[in-house]
C-alpha cells in the first residue's frame, strides 16, 4: 500500500507540473545511484527516504513516458498544427477499440428541487438513439482516395443505433467532422480536454447517422468480438423481458451503461445517496463471486473447481462491463484472494488493496484520476477496516440437548442485532471515507442514505441475483428467463420507487458548493493518522481535529458569498445567454439560460459556475424571451440547483411550443412562484435596481419572439447594465427612443448585425460591449458599428465578468484572455469614468413585490 501510495504521488505531481519524461527518467536514475551508494554505505535512514523518493519518481516517470507522443501523425497533433481544421468533415480509416454503447438522449424537464416543494413528476421528449464507441485511427482518405497515415484513439459519437452494425476489433471507414476539445471557458468548467489527455483520447469525431459507418472487415474471433456479441444479446434479453421504465436501471445495474437512464431517476439516486448501486462497484462482482460459490456449494463441487469457476466468470463479466475501473478492482481482488486460498495462504487485506492498486496503475495509470476507482478502493478499505476492527465471537458453552422456542429466539434476536451493528458501523465508515469524494463530485450530501442504504444494500443483492439469473438462462435457455425476468423486473420498480420516495423526503440531502481543494487531502491525510494511531489519545485528538475540521468547512461553505460589489458575467456557451448577476448582498439573478444544441452542456456550466463561486442556490431566473437559445436549459438547471423565482414575460407564458409548455408545466407542479413582467416594472433590490421594458406594438406581436424580448436594465453604483435579449425589428425601434445610456451592454441576438446597428451604439454609447457568440466572425463590423466601445467575444475570451464597486469603479475580467490556455482569470480594463446620476432616474412606474427577495 506504501508503495501504490507513493507511485499515485508521483502520478499526481507529473500531472500537475506537466514534467518531461527526459527530467523524469534522469531524476530516477540518479535516485537509483543515490540509493545503491547509500546501500553501500548503510545509512538506513537516508536510504528509506531516498527510496521513497525513487518510489515517486518513478511514478512520474510512468505517467510522463506513457502521455508523450512525438507521433507527427497523431490526429490531435494535425488538428492543432491547422493540417486538419476543426469541424472538418474527413473520411478516417480505423479500427473499433472498445465496445459500442448505446444511448438515449433526452430533452429533460426534470424533478427539480425547489426550496418550496421538491415534488415534481417526470416530464421527458425523447429523441433520437445515439452511439458512442472509440477508434484507433489508422488512415486519413482524401477525395481522390489517397491515403495519409494518422494514429491515435478517437472518440466517436454518432447518431442513431450502430451497436448491431460494428463490433470491438472491426475494421470501419467513417465520414464525419473531427475536432478536439476545448479548454475550459468558464470557472468551474470541467476540463474536458484534459479529461480526455489523460485517457490518451487525440480527438472527437461525430457522425450525422450510423450509416456514415462502413463496415469494412470483420474481426476474426477473439473475445473482443465475442464480448460484444455477449452484451448485445443480454441487451437484448433485458428489453424482452422488462418494462422499458426499468430497461434503464437495468443496464446501469448489469452493465454499467447509465445512457438509458432517465435523467430525474439518476437525480434521485444522487440526492438519497444511492449512486453506487449503479456504479458496477465491487459489491456487484462481490455479490455475482459469493452467489457462484453458494451454488457450487449447493451443488457439492469441490471447492478448488467452484473457485476458479467463480473466477473465470468474474474476469468474463469485468470485460462484458467494458473493463469499468471499479470492476477491474473489485476482479483483481477477486483473483488475488482465489490464488490465495488455492494456495492456502491467507492474503490480509492491506496486501489485497496494494497489490490491486499496484496492477491496475501499471496496466493504466489515468486510473489515478479516476472517482469510480478511489470510490470502489475506499469502501473496500472501509469494510475491511471494520471487520478487522469488530471482536471475535465469544466462546461459549455447549447448549444444552433441549431448548425452549423462548431462547431460540433470544439467540436469532442477538445475531440479528449483531449483523445490524456490524452492518451499520460497516456504512458509517464507507460513509466517512466517500463523503466528501462524493461531496466533491455531485455538490450533494445525503443524510437519508445512511438509513436507506441498510435497507436497499441486501434488496439490492436479490435484484442483482434475479438480473444475473435474467442474463444466464437469456442467453442459454430463453425460454426459463421468464421467470427471473418477472423477478427482476418487480425488484427494479421496487427498488425505483423507494430511491425516488428517499429522495423527495425533506431535509434528506443538502446541496453544497465547491468545497476548498485542500480539504480532501488534509481530510484524508488526518483519518489515515487517527486510523493508524496506536495511541487511544492520538487517534482521539485525531478524530476530534477531523471532526472540527468539517464542521467549520461545511459551515463555511454553507454561508451565502457577499461580493459587497455588483459582479455581472456573460458565460460562455456558444450561440446562447447565460448572464450570471451577483448582487452586493449575496443574491443572485440569472439572466436567460440557453444554447443551440447544448442545453445540457449550459446547464452544467452555469451550476458549476455558481458552485465554483461559492453558492447554493439561484434566487430568481429571469427569461427574456421564447427562443430556445434563450430558455433550454432550464429544464436540467431546476434539477441541479434550487431555484426561488422565475421572472419571465407574457409572450412566453403564452406561447404553444411544446418546450415551453413543457417547462411552464414543471414549474406549476414544483409550486415555483413564478411572476410575470410587465413594460415598466422595477424592482428594488437594496442598492440594485431592475427596470424592465418590452415592446408592445401591433407590428411586434406579428413578428418573431425577438422583437417582444424583455429588455432588463440593472443600476448600481451610478453604472447601467443593459440586458436587451434578442431585442431586433419593429420591438427595438419601439425602444430605442426609451433606452438610456450604459456602461455594459449584452450584444442583442448573440452579435446579429440586423440587431446591432449604428442607431443602437449612438443610443446606448456602451463603454463595454460582450458578444455570446460560438464565434467572433462579426468582430470588424461590429467594432466599427460599436467605434467607442471595447467589444469583447465570450468564445474568445471565455467567461466575461463586468464588476461594479460602490464607489461606481468598473473592472472588467476575461477568464481566457487571447493566448492564455491555463483558463485564469485576467483583468482586461478598469474604468474609471463617472457614471450618470442614479437619483434623476425616473420614478417607478409600478412596484413589483416579490416575496423572496424580502
Amino acid at each position: 500500500m506504501a508503495v501504490a501510495g507513493l507511485l499515485v504521488a508521483g502520478i499526481w505531481l507529473a500531472d500537475f507540473l506537466l514534467l518531461p519524461p527526459f527530467m523524469c527518467l534522469v531524476l530516477s536514475a540518479t535516485t537509483l545511484a543515490i540509493l545503491w551508494r547509500l546501500r553501500r554505505q548503510q545509512h538506513e535512514p537516508a536510504e528509506a527516504i531516498v527510496l521513497w523518493l525513487n518510489v515517486i519518481l518513478l511514478g512520474c516517470s510512468l505517467w510522463s513516458v506513457r502521455n508523450h507522443t512525438q507521433d507527427a501523425r497523431d490526429v490531435g497533433g494535425l488538428i492543432e498544427e491547422g493540417y486538419v481544421k476543426p469541424g472538418e468533415v474527413v473520411r478516417l480509416d480505423a479500427k473499433v477499440a472498445n465496445i459500442p454503447a448505446l444511448e438515449t438522449p433526452t430533452t429533460r424537464w426534470s424533478k427539480a428541487r425547489s426550496t418550496s416543494d421538491p415534488e415534481l413528476n417526470d416530464v421527458s421528449v425523447p429523441q433520437n438513439f445515439r452511439t458512442l464507441f472509440l477508434i484507433e485511427a489508422r488512415a486519413l482518405i482524401a477525395s481522390d482516395g489517397t491515403r495519409l497515415p494518422v494514429c491515435g484513439t478517437c472518440r466517436v459519437l454518432s447518431g442513431g443505433d450502430a451497436t448491431e452494425l460494428i463490433r470491438w476489433g472491426d475494421s470501419v471507414e467513417l465520414l464525419g467532422s473531427i475536432d478536439i476539445a476545448d479548454p475550459p471557458m468558464n470557472p468551474g468548467e470541467f476540463d474536458f480536454a484534459r479529461h480526455l489527455d489523460r485517457n490518451r483520447i487525440s480527438a472527437m469525431m461525430f457522425l450525422k447517422h450510423s450509416a456514415a459507418i462502413k463496415l469494412q472487415s470483420r474481426s476474426s474471433w477473439s473475445p473482443a468480438n465475442w464480448m460484444t456479441v455477449v452484451r448485445q444479446q443480454t441487451v437484448a434479453a433485458l428489453k424482452r423481458h422488462l418494462s422499458p421504465v426499468n430497461q434503464g436501471t437495468a443496464e446501469a445495474l448489469l452493465l454499467g451503461n447509465r445512457g438509458h437512464l432517465t435523467p430525474d431517476l439518476e437525480r434521485d439516486y444522487i440526492f438519497s445517496g444511492t449512486m453506487h448501486l449503479l456504479a458496477i462497484s465491487g459489491l456487484h462482482v462481490g455479490i455475482l463471486y459469493l452467489f457462484l460459490l453458494r451454488i457450487g456449494s449447493l451443488l457439492v463441487v469441490p471447492r478448488h473447481q467452484v473457485l476458479i469457476f467463480a473466477g473465470i466468470v468474474c474476469v468474463v463479466y469485468c470485460l462484458l462491463t467494458d473493463l469499468r475501473p471499479s470492476v477491474m478492482r473489485a476482479t483483481c481482488f477477486i483473483v488475488l484472494n482465489i490464488i490465495g486460498q488455492l494456495f492456502y495462504r491467507d492474503v490480509r487485506m492491506g496486501t489485497q488493496i496494494g497489490t490491486t492498486s499496484l496492477l491496475l496503475i501499471l496496466l493504466d495509470p489515468s486510473i489515478v484520476f479516476d472517482i469510480g476507482a478511489w470510490l470502489s478502493f475506499l469502501a473496500v478499505g472501509a469494510l475491511g477496516w471494520v471487520s478487522d476492527q469488530s471482536p471475535n465471537p465469544e466462546s461459549r458453552p455447549a447448549p444444552p440437548d433441549e431448548v425452549s422456542w423462548r431462547d431460540r429466539l433470544e439467540e436469532v434476536w442477538r445475531g440479528l442485532l449483531s449483523k445490524l451493528s456490524l452492518s451499520y458501523r460497516q456504512m458509517l465508515a464507507v460513509t466517512l471515507l466517500s463523503a466528501p469524494l462524493v461531496a466533491s463530485q455531485f455538490h450533494v450530501v445525503s443524510l437519508i442514505g445512511m438509513v436507506i442504504n441498510l435497507l436497499l444494500i441486501p434488496f439490492t443483492t436479490i435484484t442483482l441475483i434475479a438480473g444475473y439469473l435474467l442474463v444466464f438462462f437469456g442467453l442459454l435457455v430463453p425460454p426459463v428467463a421468464v421467470i427471473p425476468g418477472f423477478l427482476f423486473d418487480l425488484s427494479l420498480s421496487i427498488l425505483n420507487w423507494t430511491v425516488s420516495f428517499s429522495a423527495d423526503v425533506p431535509l434528506g440531502f443538502v446541496t453544497i458548493p465547491d468545497l476548498p481543494r485542500w480539504f480532501i487531502p488534509v481530510y484524508y491525510s488526518m483519518l489515515a493518522a487517527s486510523a493508524l494511531a496506536r495511541q487511544s489519545t492520538h487517534r482521539t485528538s485525531f478524530r476530534l481535529s477531523l471532526l472540527v475540521l468539517v464542521i467549520i468547512v461545511f459551515w463555511n461553505t454553507d454561508r451565502t458569498p457577499r461580493p459587497g460589489e455588483l459582479i455581472c458575467t456573460t458565460l460562455s456557451i456558444g450561440h446562447g445567454n447565460a448572464i450570471v448577476a451577483e448582487l452586493p448582498d449575496g443574491r443572485v439573478l440569472l439572466f436567460d439560460a440557453g444554447a443551440l444544441n447544448r442545453a445540457e452542456r449550459t446547464a452544467d456550466v452555469v451550476s458549476r459556475f455558481l458552485w465554483n463561486r461559492g453558492y447554493r442556490m439561484i434566487d430568481a431566473i429571469v427569461i427574456s424571451h421564447a427562443d430556445a437559445d434563450h430558455y433550454n436549459a432550464i429544464g436540467s438547471l431546476l434539477g441541479k440547483i434550487p431555484v426561488g423565482q422565475v421572472l419571465l414575460s407574457a409572450e412566453f407564458a403564452r406561447s404553444e411550443t411544446s418546450d415551453v409548455l413543457a417547462i411552464l408545466s414543471a414549474l406549476e407542479e414544483m409550486s415555483l412562484p413564478t411572476v410575470i413582467m410587465m413594460d415598466g416594472d422595477r424592482i428594488r433590490l437594496s442598492d440594485v435596481s431592475l427596470e424592465f421594458q418590452q415592446a408592445t406594438t401591433r407590428e411586434t406581436a406579428r413578428s418573431s419572439d425577438n422583437a417582444s424580448s424583455l429588455v432588463c436594465l440593472l443600476s448600481y453604483a451610478g453604472r447601467r447594465i443593459c440586458l436587451p435579449g434578442d431585442l431586433e425589428d419593429y420591438g427595438q425601434k419601439e425602444l430605442l427612443p426609451r433606452l438610456p445610456t450604459c456602461d455594459l451592454l449584452i450584444s442583442p441576438h448573440h452579435g446579429s448585425l440586423a440587431s446591432n446597428n449604428v442607431e443602437l451604439a449612438k443610443k446606448l454609447m456602451p463603454a463595454q460591449v460582450f458578444v455570446s457568440s460560438r464565434n467572433d466572425d462579426h468582430r470588424n463590423k461590429l467594432t466599427s458599428i460599436f467605434s467607442s466601445s471595447a467589444v469583447r467575444f465570450t468564445s474568445v475570451e471565455g467567461a466575461l465578468t463586468f464588476r461594479v464597486s460602490p464607489d461606481g469603479r468598473i473592472a472588467v475580467e476575461s477568464f481566457r484572455a487571447v493566448g492564455n490556455l491555463q483558463g485564469t482569470a485576467k483583468q482586461a480594463q478598469t474604468d474609471e469614468r463617472p457614471g450618470y446620476n442614479s437619483a434623476s432616474a425616473a420614478p417607478f412606474a409600478r412596484d413589483t413585490f416579490l416575496s423572496f427577495l424580502q
